[in-house]
């Protein structure tokens, strides 16, 4: 089932190994088979009336100046086990979309994750938590547009209780999802235990 599924999707993302800088706190360490919130199965994807949204482009970078972060976007399918895989641990300047579902900027919800840290430190979405409601998320498109979104609010959700309707769920504009980990590392789990996730909606594009 579409929720089933959903309730595990973006574990890669938040996959940790060990403690590896006192100063950083947690730092995750590369762990390719770490599982958490699975996305949904195709069918149970966001969708919405056409409205005036644009064709469905690839998105190319993201751009968030509130926390200073430019960021290269790379599409992400599912791994063999059916889960979201996830962007390259160690590239540090990139985030990952969702290419199963919407494009960043048409009718639905628009998924982005990124990690948290690396073993060597802070990684792409290390200051996701410090967006507030009223900032701009730009998706820069392969159709030289651009997509803004102005973040609405944000929550941190233990990962057995992820929101799989409200990141996943249909709806009729065009909207963002931004998801990393959060929380305290678990070294028996060698996992965070919780997810941030950032909800936007599109303010101009």
């Amino acid at each position: 089932m579409a929720g089933e599924a959903a309730a595990h999707a973006l574990a890669a993302v938040c996959a940790a190994g060990a403690l590896l800088t006192a100063s950083l706190g947690p730092v995750a360490a590369p762990e390719a088979a770490a599982r958490g919130p699975e996305r949904p199965s195709p069918d149970g994807a966001p969708a919405g009336p056409a409205g005036a949204a644009r064709p469905a482009t690839a998105p190319a970078r993201l751009e968030i100046d509130a926390i200073g972060l430019r960021a290269r976007l790379l599409p992400l399918g599912l791994d063999s086990a059916g889960g979201l895989a996830p962007p390259p641990l160690e590239d540090t300047g990139a985030a990952g979309w969702y290419a199963l579902g919407p494009a960043p900027g048409d009718p639905g919800a628009a998924v982005i994750s990124g990690h948290r840290d690396t073993r060597t430190g802070p990684s792409v979405f290390w200051r996701l938590g410090e967006l507030r409601p009223g900032d701009e998320v730009r998706v820069r498109r392969a159709d030289g547009r651009d997509a803004v979104f102005e973040v609405r609010r944000s929550e941190r959700v233990d990962k057995d209780a992820f929101p799989t309707e409200a990141v996943y769920g249909p709806v009729a504009r065009p909207e963002i999802r931004l998801i990393t980990c959060a929380g305290a590392f678990d070294h028996a789990t060698g996992h965070y235990e919780r997810n941030l996730i950032v909800y936007g909606t599109l303010a101009r594009g």
